[in-house]
């Protein structure tokens, strides 16, 4: 055999006994290194494996720092975050200057919203490695989401020009646009050009920065720059903001309707098209998406109050209040949402159980005119007259230009007390106000039709169905009003109506009380 076949079956040999070593010094290989093949699993995704290779370790010796922090990673990724942040506490007690501990308690504070702790704690990562690029991107961004547009530049401006990632120019247009320097915008859409191909999240979050400080035209064309062959749901999504801000809401519907056929469990697509449908006033779909969205991300706060409120538009009223009762739960320190559950309280009826809520409003917002109308609506309700009066001409006082209802309310006060004029002038100023009051105009053409001012009452109550078709009311009171000019087939057209509303309106009152449904024929009686 030549030196050359000699080689060649040296080469074999020595190949085959690498292969047997590694088969049989890899156990050993992991007991005398477990960080490696931890690593490999966690880059596998390989949580379960990994954590059980994990307490081994820690059997062993509990106080292995990169034993814990890893342990803490795995906790991040399984959401379960008081385990997260005490082992990325553990090990930063015993090495303060861990790095990647320190780093994954800052997402910890992201991953919960909790964006002052978040803030603190890479604040920390900095200290221990100043010019950290991870650390003191995480820090410029937490800066920006609080508005802390200067101080975010400043961290920015930590990271060399050369070593800048990507993710840190939507940062910096946000910045820049919060600082009033927008003249540094110019250069950054050309920067971020580059990434059109390489980097589409970068491209489409920068996007929304443009869209959302006005530049929409420069918005338009970063996307058709960026366009992929085949727009990807997040493509579609950004384009809908695009002709939402156009005012194309009809376009912006679309598109995200086609989006939501790619990813159709999107928090971020069923929270956009909530939005546009309730713009439209499309409450049920706004009820649809945003119910859907409570679902994939359960009890987000943005996603309950808009749920409440998007439930009282659809007199769903029984659902509201469950839905602000746990948005209370959820956010309890929030005046705002104790304000729409005395708001779904009062629209339920449930005066007795919103009283308490619209006084601690009161007392906590003494200068808010919105609350001191809750307050008076609700001792209206209650029976409490003199106590309502007061409330509604406190919040007159403090806002006498924007508080209509306030008006409606005291013109009620005045007609109950029997002061017919007193009634009609502060119903008269409501409507000349707001000419769309639906309740104003309502109120005001049954005291027109009292006073015997029969087709200025037409005019109030044509106007006041016209804008609200619904209120059953509304119809008995023109029907009254036909009778008496003659009308007769208006009239019995619009006492029909009102019969078929007042039944609606039953079955929903037995609905919501969990009665079963009342029979067609059901008598009705007139107020």
């Amino acid at each position: 055999m030549g030196s050359r076949g000699a080689n060649f079956c040296m080469l074999k040999a020595l190949l085959l006994w690498v292969l047997l070593a590694a088969t049989f010094l890899d156990p050993l290989q992991a007991q005398v290194n477990p960080s490696a093949r931890i690593s490999q699993l966690m880059r596998q995704n390989r949580l379960d494996d990994a954590e059980k290779q994990l307490w081994a370790v820690l059997t062993r010796e509990p106080e292995q720092a990169w034993a814990l922090r890893t342990l803490g990673t795995i906790r991040l990724r399984q959401n379960r975050y008081p385990e997260a942040e005490a082992l990325f506490q553990k090990t930063l007690t015993l090495n303060a200057r861990d790095l990647e501990a320190c780093r994954g308690l800052g997402e910890v504070y992201v991953a919960q919203n909790q964006l002052g702790k978040a803030i603190a704690g890479y604040s920390s990562c900095v200290t221990i490695a100043p010019a950290d690029v991870a650390s003191n991107t995480a820090l410029a961004k937490l800066y920006e989401q609080t508005g802390e547009y200067a101080q975010s530049l400043e961290v920015a401006h930590h990271i060399p020009a050369a070593s800048r990632p990507p993710q840190l120019l939507p940062i910096l247009a946000s910045d820049y646009f919060g600082t009033k320097d927008p003249d540094k915008i110019g250069p950054l859409i050309a920067a971020v050009l580059r990434y059109k191909t390489t980097n589409l999240p970068v491209v489409l979050e920068f996007d929304a920065i443009l869209v959302r400080n006005g530049y929409v035209a420069d918005a338009e064309h970063l996307l058709e720059a960026a366009k992929p062959i085949k727009p990807s749901a997040e493509y579609l999504r950004a384009k809908s903001r695009v002709r939402e801000a156009q005012g194309r809401r009809g376009e912006a519907r679309a598109l995200l309707a086609q989006a939501l056929k790619l990813q159709p469990d999107s928090f971020d697509l069923l929270f956009d098209s909530a939005r546009v449908a309730a713009q439209d006033s499309q409450w049920d779909d706004t009820v649809k998406f945003l119910r859907h969205a409570d679902e994939v991300r359960p009890d987000r706060p943005e996603v309950l109050l808009k749920l409440a409120l998007a439930l009282l538009k659809t007199r769903r009223r029984v659902a509201a209040v469950a839905v602000a009762h746990k948005l209370v739960a959820v956010q309890p320190d929030n005046l705002d949402n104790e304000y729409v559950l005395a708001s779904a309280l009062l629209s339920t009826d449930l005066f007795e159980e919103a009283d308490p809520i619209a006084r601690k409003l009161v007392e906590a917002q003494p200068n808010d005119a919105n609350v001191h109308l809750l307050l008076g609506s609700v001792q209206f309700n209650r029976g409490d007259i003199e106590g309502a009066r007061q409330s509604f001409e406190r919040c007159l006082e403090l806002d006498p230009n924007k508080m209509v209802d306030a008006r409606y309310y005291l013109g009620q006060i005045a007609e109950r007390q029997g002061d017919v004029g007193a009634a009609r002038d502060q119903l008269e100023k409501v409507v000349a106000a707001n000419p769309d009051h639906a309740a104003g105009q309502a109120e005001l053409g049954m005291l027109q039709l009292r006073m015997g001012d029969v087709q200025q009452a037409r005019a109030s109550l044509e106007k006041a169905i016209k804008l609200r078709p619904e209120v059953s009311q509304s119809h008995y009171q023109l029907g009254l009003v036909y009778g008496r000019l003659g009308l007769n087939e208006q009239a019995g057209a619009q006492m029909a109506i009102y019969e078929k509303l007042r039944q609606g309106e039953d079955d929903l009152r037995r609905r919501e009380a969990g009665l079963p449904k009342a029979d067609a024929a059901y008598p009705q009686s007139h107020p």
